[in-house]
């Protein structure tokens, strides 16, 4: 309680056979009229100077009126303080002996006080009982007001509002149990077991239930309710409010329904009405873990090769009514159990067989049930299926590795006509980690330099001396000896992470270049090998150019060399690429020409400075005047559009001299020298310029 509310009062004894005097006065009546008990008996105060002047004669007159009554008296009248101050005080006492009686002063600005606020509270306390009532009024919900110790409820509206035989009392309530007729019965049990709860303690509550006190059949009513206590812990009101929920359950009971129609399209596919990856998983593991015994089970990855053709060629529709085909041919497998589209042309399946021959022998036949159907709606194209296969040893439901192993046996599949169904061993999965291992381990091997550049030189076939050089990547073992090209190039290309090996020689050519001409020394050309992984860069050119700038070279010194592999794709964007090389001034050639990607016709238009010849071209031109002849003609054709040629893989004299005669002069090869390390390369062939 805030100071200004709590109770001022106070008690001093008086002798009224000795004129009113004051005989003693507590701390209380000190503090909060300012008289001590040393001050009352030095001035000898009496009972009536405490009063003002005014009211001493009536007062005086009172107490000896009543004096022989032995009565009680209270009167209230103003008391001067010691500072002065006038106090309106209620002064009361009972008089038995005259002698000593005990009163007491008490402040009655407190009880003022105290009964203001207690009024306000009133106020509020009905304001907010209108502002209920006026709520109560204008919405469905009903309030009401349960009193424990008579049993009664109150309630906010009329209950004749709700066509009962009631007004907005209910007596006995509880003790007849009145709701008890309208309650659904199998509610009844939980709604008065609920009441018995909120009279045990207070507390906040929410019951449910089933009524047809207001509507012509069972609806859900919602009853938010809270229970009040006396000082004593006893319940001795419930307040509540019923709501009407029968929506909200209708509601509820069809977002069950929905729940379930959103789960199954949440696990679904609906072009096919198989399974979505997240379903598939779910359900292939709940099956393994219940598998028969004796039975063969597999996981088998398909894609479906030259889709994208059906879908360019014949538009989204045909290749969606050859999704559902396949899907019909999968389903219509002895071996299916079911069936997954992970995404555009690729499916998983889990099958089953009695053995291992069975189940392989299902899945192919299914394969070719769908390749001979699409054979006669596409004549022209050659549509098949790539398809994997991983047999589950007995207790295996970890489907992830499962499903990666399949598609690891489709791929060693892809290309192949022949092979239906390719089965997983352990050696896919060797070189798949053999092939991890490429990748986590590349750019560690670039920061601590064990990517090494070499140099194999280029020569002059009738004067033998240096011409140019190749920059060749090597990846140094820990023990000293080397990862060859073929080691880990294609896994890089394969998995997309040859650009940052490319860019890495390229710059230490750069560095290269730079060194010797800031050293005095003789600057050869030298030409950096770039992946046809590059060309669908955007940003190519422009690295390319970037990187360059960093260093202090002679574009004219850097060669682009392109594999002739470019050739199978764009064959435009490839030109674009080529010509904003040159037109920065650097030199571009083409390397491995004749493996069979291109054609002498696009080789003729191609904006290249240089062709390299593949070393099978001349490989037999000792022996076989054809192969001379048609290397001959060949390079007669490149030379009217003004391309140089180098040829690759010189290794012996006589091969070197039928070019010479041929009058090709520019080769590299191990007639001349192997690929070295740069320190090795620069000891052998490097030189001052002035020299």
């Amino acid at each position: 309680m805030e100071e200004n509310n709590r109770l001022k009062a106070g008690i001093c004894c008086v002798d009224f056979t000795a004129g009113g005097k004051i005989v003693s006065v507590d701390d209380d009546f000190f503090s909060f009229t300012g008289y001590s008990r040393d001050y009352v008996l030095e001035k000898e105060l009496t009972f009536y100077s405490l009063f003002e002047e005014n009211e001493r004669e009536k007062i005086e007159e009172y107490i000896d009126s009543i004096s022989d009554d032995n009565r009680a008296f209270c009167v209230r009248l103003p008391i001067t303080a010691r500072d002065g101050e006038s106090i309106f005080v209620h002064c009361c006492g009972i008089i038995n002996d005259r002698s000593r009686v005990e009163v007491v002063f008490t402040n009655c600005s407190c009880h003022d006080r105290l009964e203001n606020e207690y009024k306000k509270l009133r106020r509020k306390v009905e304001e907010q009982r209108d502002k209920l009532h006026m709520v109560a009024e204008n919405t469905d919900d009903v309030y009401y007001d349960y009193d424990v110790k008579r049993d009664i409820m109150h309630l906010t509206v009329s209950i004749t509002r709700f066509r009962l035989d009631y007004d907005n009392t209910l007596e006995n309530f509880l003790g007849s149990r009145a709701a008890e007729e309208f309650l659904h019965p199998e509610d009844k049990d939980a709604y008065f077991e609920a009441w018995e709860e909120a009279l045990q303690k207070p507390m906040k509550g929410t019951m449910e239930f089933r009524t047809k006190a207001y509507d012509d059949d069972y609806c859900w009513y919602s009853d938010a309710y809270i229970s009040f206590a006396d000082e004593s812990g006893n319940v001795t009101e419930v307040f509540g409010r019923l709501s009407n929920i029968q929506k909200l359950k209708a509601l509820a009971t069809k977002s069950d329904s929905d729940t379930e129609y959103i789960k199954f399209l949440l696990q679904s596919d609906q072009l096919t009405g198989l399974y979505n990856r997240k379903g598939f998983t779910q359900q292939a593991t709940n099956m393994l873990a219940k598998r028969e015994k004796d039975m063969v089970y597999a996981i088998v990855y398909t894609d479906i090769n030259e889709f994208s053709y059906v879908n360019e060629n014949f538009g989204y529709e045909t290749g969606n009514a050859m999704l559902r085909d396949y899907t019909a041919c999968l389903r219509g497998g002895a071996s299916f159990v079911i069936g997954c589209r992970l995404y555009s042309d690729f499916f998983i399946c889990l099958c089953k067989a009695n053995t291992r021959a069975a189940l392989i022998r299902s899945v192919e036949q299914q394969n070719v049930r769908f390749t001979t159907m699409q054979k006669k709606k596409f004549p022209s194209g050659d549509i098949r299926v790539a398809c994997g296969m991983y047999i589950l040893p007995e207790g295996e439901i970890e489907l992830n590795t499962a499903i990666d192993n399949a598609n690891l046996a489709r791929r060693s599949v892809k290309h192949s006509s022949s092979i239906l169904c390719g089965i997983y061993s352990q050696r896919m999965r060797m070189q798949k980690l053999y092939e991890q291992s490429i990748c986590n381990e590349l750019h560690a091997a670039i920061k601590n330099r064990q990517i090494e550049m070499f140099l194999q030189p280029k020569f002059h076939l009738e004067k033998r001396v240096i011409i140019g050089a190749e920059a060749l990547a090597r990846w140094r073992n820990p023990n000293g000896t080397y990862k060859m090209p073929f080691e880990f190039i294609p896994v890089l290309e394969k998995v997309g992470y040859i650009d940052e090996l490319d860019f890495f020689i390229y710059g230490e050519v750069l560095r290269t270049l730079e060194k010797w001409k800031c050293d005095g020394k003789r600057v050869l050309p030298v030409s950096v090998n770039f992946s046809q992984h590059h060309i669908t860069q955007p940003k190519f050119v422009d690295n390319i150019i970037c990187t360059a700038n960093l260093y202090d070279v002679d574009r004219g010194d850097i060669e682009i060399e392109i594999t002739e592999s470019c050739f199978s794709g764009d064959t435009q964007a490839l030109f674009s690429v080529m010509d904003k090389l040159r037109n920065e001034g650097f030199k571009v050639s083409i390397d491995d020409f004749g493996i069979g990607y291109s054609t002498l016709s696009v080789l003729m238009k191609a904006p290249v400075d240089i062709v390299k010849i593949d070393k099978s071209f001349i490989d037999n031109i000792e022996q076989n005047e054809n192969d001379r002849d048609f290397v001959a003609n060949m390079c007669s054709l490149i030379d009217t559009a003004q391309k140089d040629i180098i040829f690759e893989g010189v290794e012996t004299d006589a091969q070197a001299a039928i070019l010479c005669q041929s009058g090709y002069t520019k080769a590299q090869g191990w007639l001349f020298d192997k690929a070295m390390p740069l320190g090795d390369f620069e000891e052998k062939y490097m030189y001052d310029d002035k020299k």
